[in-house]
């Protein structure tokens, strides 16, 4: 079973609950640039295995600049260039060239992206100018590239690569709710938000059918880890991981996690809480949580 792996002894959460109740205690975080946060401990341990080592480019929306969407690369911490836009919720390219404020989503193999307003999707590439839109509800992409919507009840299937909305292959059905929003975590497993008089996170491959209950207030802010092994989203305001079994997921006891997102090989994550990013192994045998005080309103890793 997939679960963060028990967490140190009570010693190691003392002091990680007081990391957070200070941050959670304190005013407003002084304006810090985001190539030197100050670390009371060493970004990667000395003991840390070379292959589990972490690296890649976090962008997040920057609270205290206006949401001003910003890069930094791990392990070393320089600044990293990153698109100009601000956005205190964003999606932002495989590549990290071209950013959108809310939701959207990307093609895993190529550079077609589809994101939605109201019930209109729109579909287009970053290196063409050709960009259409259509009735539709839920766009998203497979790991082979394949795109997919939802017409009505049913989820279409596109040939990979084109960009159209003629989608004749039907792979999954919704009958009597409206699919708010979905992600492949593999190409035969979905997770989708759906609601009929309550909201819901299913998670299908046939046979397996899982349903996450939600309740009357909305689910929303759905995203899938690199790999598919997770997908996260937020519900009655609280921010909930669920493995790819459909198995609720432990986080670390943060104080009012914003965002989480994942490193490119799912070996370490990281967490927007109020004040600073926390970044700690996905699944570990002890807690090794390392702590940037950036203060995010979102976050992705690339």
């Amino acid at each position: 079973m997939r679960r963060w792996t028990t967490w140190l002894v009570v010693g190691a959460l003392a002091a990680l609950a007081s990391v957070a109740v200070a941050d959670a205690l304190r005013g407003p975080p002084e304006t810090k640039h985001a190539s030197a946060p100050t670390l009371s401990v060493a970004l990667i341990p000395r003991n840390e295995p070379a292959a589990s080592a972490m690296s890649g480019l976090i962008y997040y929306s920057d609270a205290i600049q206006s949401c001003l969407l910003r890069g930094v690369r791990i392990p070393d911490l320089k600044v990293a260039p990153s698109p100009n836009m601000r956005a205190c919720r964003f999606s932002i390219s495989p590549n990290g060239r071209l950013a959108f404020p809310g939701d959207a989503r990307w093609s895993p193999l190529s550079d077609v992206y589809a994101r939605q307003e109201g019930r209109l999707i729109e579909l287009g590439s970053t290196s063409s100018e050709r960009v259409i839109h259509f009735r539709g509800d839920a766009p998203a992409f497979k790991p082979d590239g394949r795109f997919t919507y939802v017409s009505g009840a049913k989820l279409v299937e596109c040939e990979p690569g084109a960009i159209t909305s003629v989608c004749e292959k039907t792979v999954a059905r919704f009958p009597g709710r409206r699919v708010l929003s979905l992600v492949w975590l593999s190409d035969t497993r979905l997770a989708a938000i759906t609601k009929r008089l309550q909201y819901a996170l299913e998670i299908r491959e046939e046979p397996l059918r899982v349903t996450v209950p939600g309740g009357r207030r909305p689910m929303r802010d759905l995203r899938v880890s690199p790999r598919g092994s997770f997908v996260s989203l937020r519900a009655n305001s609280r921010l909930l991981v669920i493995d790819a079994a459909g198995r609720r997921v432990a986080l670390p006891p943060f104080i009012d996690p914003r965002a989480l997102t994942w490193s490119p090989d799912e070996r370490w994550s990281a967490v927007a809480t109020t004040h600073s990013i926390f970044l700690f192994r996905t699944e570990a045998p002890e807690a090794r949580i390392r702590r940037l005080p950036i203060s995010a309103r979102d976050l992705a890793w690339r």
